[in-house]
């Protein structure tokens, strides 16, 4: 009998527990995109010369209740922003320029907000002839990453696009503040660079891309730290 109780409060224990424990929130999830398609050229819906309506759509996130979209121009660094609960909107942009774009998805049950992938697009301008390369994809180290380095040697890799695939050089920016980033390396004609930094710090870095005409695109600024 005595066991037989003691399994029984344990159940009513159980029972209590569960019945009180919070239930989880599901957070929303990562839109995809759609349009603008990426690395792509891309023509307005409408236009006045200068400027030009552009379509985004992306598929429904689930557990998400509206979107943002954020379009950034690569060379003026000014972004857009767009709240709203359809999956598709419009944006008027200036014609001649590369962008990026991303979506995040929001819920009112969440505190949470998540990040779609980061996609470009170039807008053709009247009587384009040449086109502004892409904003370089910062690929290793990631965003926030800790490396792990007892020299403070540390390999940088990107990815660079452009629609004239005429990418003469890139260029290096690092720092331990992303206001004063410094050129660490000019004319580099690779994708790649082994940095020789400090163990222990804080690091901020971009990358410039530069087309034989002379245009240049900005990439985003990303961190990373580095520990022994």
């Amino acid at each position: 009998m005595k066991n037989s109780s003691t399994i029984w409060v344990l159940t009513l224990m159980l029972m209590f527990y569960w019945s009180c424990s919070k239930p989880s929130i599901p957070q929303p999830q990562a839109a995809n995109l759609i349009t603008p398609q990426n690395n792509n050229a891309c023509l307005p819906l409408f236009t006045d010369g200068l400027t030009g309506v552009i379509n985004f759509s992306w598929e429904t996130a689930l557990n998400t209740d509206s979107y943002e979209v954020v379009v950034r121009n690569n060379v003026s660094r000014t972004e857009q922003k767009k709240v709203v609960d359809l999956t598709s909107t419009t944006l008027v942009l200036e014609r001649g320029f590369p962008y990026t774009w991303w979506v995040i998805s929001s819920s009112q049950i969440s505190s949470v907000k998540t990040k779609s992938k980061v996609w470009s697009f170039y807008i053709e301008g009247i009587q384009q002839q040449t086109h502004l390369p892409f904003a370089a994809k910062l690929n290793s180290p990631s965003e926030g990453q800790t490396l792990e380095s007892t020299s403070g040697q540390i390999n940088l890799e990107w990815t660079g696009s452009d629609l004239d695939n005429d990418i003469a050089f890139y260029q290096i920016y690092i720092g331990t503040s992303p206001s004063q980033l410094q050129l660490i390396q000019d004319n580099l004609s690779t994708p790649s660079y082994s940095a020789s930094l400090s163990i222990g710090e804080t690091y901020f870095w971009k990358i410039v891309t530069v087309d034989r005409n002379g245009n240049k695109s900005e990439s985003v600024i990303q961190t990373f730290s580095i520990s022994s």
